[in-house]
C-alpha cells in the first residue's frame, strides 16, 4: 500500500465517522510501534488539509530495559525529524501483577491530564483491525453483554480511533513502500497477557482449522454490533424516561411496573443509564451485574445488590432504586431520649423537635396533612415521653382503628421501604406509642372536642431547615 492509497482510505474512514473537526488540538499516543507510527504519519500529512495541531506523547514503562530506552529515542528523533510536538513520561512499574492494566490506567491518567492542560479536543490512537478482533472475543468471553460485544468504537467522547478498517498487514506495507522504520515490542509475543494469547495463540488457530478470514469477519461483527448497540440505546433511553420516577446526583429511582414491561434487552441499557447516572459512566457494568438486578427485579420483598464502584441497588415494592449511599445501614446516634417535662425544642439525631401545650386546635385548613406535625390530647398521656426507634413485639391503636395492631404489620401495609423502618421515630410514654413521627396517631390519644390541653409536636430534619435558610438568603 502505497503512501496516497493509506491517506485517501485513512481520511474516507476519519469522514465517514466524523472523527476530527477542522482546527481541533489533538492528542496522538505515540509508543512508536508500526501501528502509532502509521497514525501519527497520517495525521501529519492531513494537517494543513484541516488545519489541525498535533501534540504527540509517549510513555516509557521501563519494563524492556534497554529496548524501552531505544524506543523513547526513536520517538524523540522521529518527532524531531519532523517537527512534530512531543512529551514524554517516564514511570516505573514494579508490580508483577496486572501489568497491563496498570500500564493502561497510568497512560490513560496522563492523556488526560494532557487534555485538560492543553485543552485538547480528541485523544487519537492506533488500534487497527486486528485489536478490533481480539477485544470483540476478550470481551465475549469475560461477559461484557451487549454493548462490550461491539468491540472498540471508531469515537466515544473524546477518543478516537482512525485505524479500526486497516489490519497491521496494511499498516506494515505502507510503512515499508514508504521506507519508514518503526519499533516492535517484544512484549506483544508473551503469552503471560490474555490479550497476547487470543492474538498469539487463538486467532491463528481459528485462521487454520475454521476461518482463514476470522479477522475480518470479526472486525464486521463489531460493525454491525456497533449499529445495532446505537439503536438499542436510542430506543432505551426513551425507555428509561418513561420509567424514571425521580433523579438526583446521588439517587436514580425507576419504576419497576414500567421496568417489567420492556423487552429484556432494552432493560440491559436502561439498568446501564441508570448506573451511569450514579457511577459517572458505565464502563465497569457487565453482563453479570445485569443478571443480578433481574434477579432482583423478579425477587420477594424488599432486596439490595452491590454494583461495582460503590454503586447500589434497592428493590422497594415499585422502585428500584440505584445510588451510592447505603441506605440499608441505619446509624442511630442515640437509641432513646427521656423527655421529663414540656420542652420548646430539643434535637434527637439529626431532627429538631419543637413541643407546644395548645389550648385549642389552630383554625388551620389542611390540618392534619402535614405528616410531621402531631396534636395529642395532652391529659390521655404523661411525661416522661420517650423518643426512640421500633423495639420487637411494639403494638400501637393506629388512628382510625379500635383494635391493636403490630408496628411490623403496619409499616408493611403502609409500604414503608424495609431500609427506613428502624429509622421511623417513635414518641411513647411509659404505657404506650402515642405517635408514629410521620404516619399515625395512637387512637387513644387522638383529640376531641372535650379535649382541653393539646400537645402539639413538630419534627424537622436539620438538614431541610438548613437546606430553606440557604434558599431564603439566596432570594435575597
Amino acid at each position: 500500500m502505497n503512501l496516497n492509497g493509506f491517506i485517501e482510505r485513512f481520511e474516507r474512514y476519519s469522514v465517514k465517522h466524523k472523527l476530527f473537526k477542522s482546527g481541533e488540538k489533538i492528542l496522538v499516543g505515540f509508543s512508536g510501534g508500526a501501528d502509532s507510527t502509521a497514525l501519527l504519519l497520517a495525521l501529519w500529512h492531513l494537517k494543513s488539509k484541516y488545519g489541525y495541531s498535533i501534540l504527540t506523547a509517549h510513555v516509557n514503562y521501563s519494563l524492556r530495559g534497554d529496548d524501552s530506552q531505544l524506543d523513547e529515542q526513536f520517538v524523540r528523533k522521529f518527532c524531531f525529524d519532523r517537527n512534530i510536538s512531543l512529551v514524554v513520561k517516564n514511570v516505573n512499574i514494579k508490580s508483577n501483577t496486572n501489568v497491563e492494566n496498570h500500564a493502561r490506567e497510568i497512560r490513560f491518567n496522563y492523556f488526560n491530564s494532557l487534555r485538560k492542560l492543553y485543552k485538547i479536543q480528541k485523544i487519537v490512537l492506533g488500534h487497527n483491525r486486528e485489536d478490533q478482533a481480539e477485544t470483540l472475543l476478550f470481551r465475549l468471553f469475560r461477559g461484557s453483554g451487549y454493548t462490550g460485544i461491539k468491540g472498540i468504537s471508531p469515537i466515544t467522547d473524546d477518543i478516537v480511533h482512525p485505524l479500526l478498517s486497516f489490519c497491521r498487514e496494511d499498516l506494515v506495507s505502507y510503512l515499508e513502500s514508504e521506507g519508514i522504520e518503526w519499533r516492535e515490542d517484544l512484549s506483544n509475543k508473551d503469552n503471560t497477557y490474555t490479550r497476547n494469547k487470543i492474538r498469539n495463540q487463538m486467532i491463528p488457530w481459528i485462521k487454520e482449522h475454521l476461518n482463514p478470514n476470522v479477522v475480518t469477519k470479526l472486525y464486521e461483527t463489531a460493525e454491525i454490533f456497533s449499529e445495532t448497540d446505537d439503536i438499542l440505546k436510542s430506543l432505551a433511553t426513551r425507555r428509561f424516561l418513561k420509567a424514571q420516577i425521580k433523579h438526583s446526583k446521588n439517587k436514580c429511582v425507576l419504576s419497576s411496573r414500567i421496568i417489567k414491561k420492556t423487552k429484556s434487552v432494552l432493560r440491559y441499557y436502561v439498568y446501564k443509564e441508570a448506573y451511569s447516572r450514579i457511577n459517572g459512566d458505565s464502563k465497569d457494568f457487565y453482563h453479570n451485574n445485569f443478571i443480578e438486578i433481574e434477579n432482583l427485579l423478579t425477587s420477594d420483598g424488599s432486596k439490595q445488590i452491590f454494583l461495582p464502584n460503590n454503586v447500589f441497588v434497592f428493590k422497594e415494592y415499585d422502585e428500584l432504586i440505584f445510588t451510592n449511599i447505603d441506605i440499608s445501614k441505619t446509624v442511630n446516634i442515640e437509641n432513646e431520649k427521656e423527655i421529663t417535662s414540656l420542652r420548646s425544642r430539643f434535637t434527637f439525631e439529626d431532627y429538631r423537635i419543637i413541643m407546644k401545650k395548645l389550648k385549642k386546635m389552630p383554625n388551620k385548613r389542611n390540618l392534619f396533612e402535614d405528616k410531621n406535625v402531631a396534636y395529642i390530647d395532652l391529659d390521655k398521656t404523661s411525661f416522661p415521653i420517650i423518643i426512640r426507634h421500633r423495639k420487637p413485639g411494639d403494638r400501637f391503636y393506629p388512628l382510625g382503628m379500635q383494635h391493636s395492631k403490630k408496628l411490623k404489620d403496619f409499616l408493611i401495609d403502609e409500604k414503608v421501604p424495609k431500609f427506613d423502618r428502624d429509622k421511623v421515630l417513635i414518641f411513647c410514654d411509659q404505657e404506650k406509642i402515642i405517635w408514629l413521627a410521620g404516619h399515625r396517631l395512637d387512637n387513644r390519644v387522638v383529640t376531641s372536642e372535650q379535649t382541653q390541653n393539646i400537645l402539639q409536636i413538630r419534627i424537622e430534619r436539620m438538614a431541610t431547615k438548613k437546606m430553606r435558610a440557604a434558599e431564603r438568603v439566596n432570594r435575597k
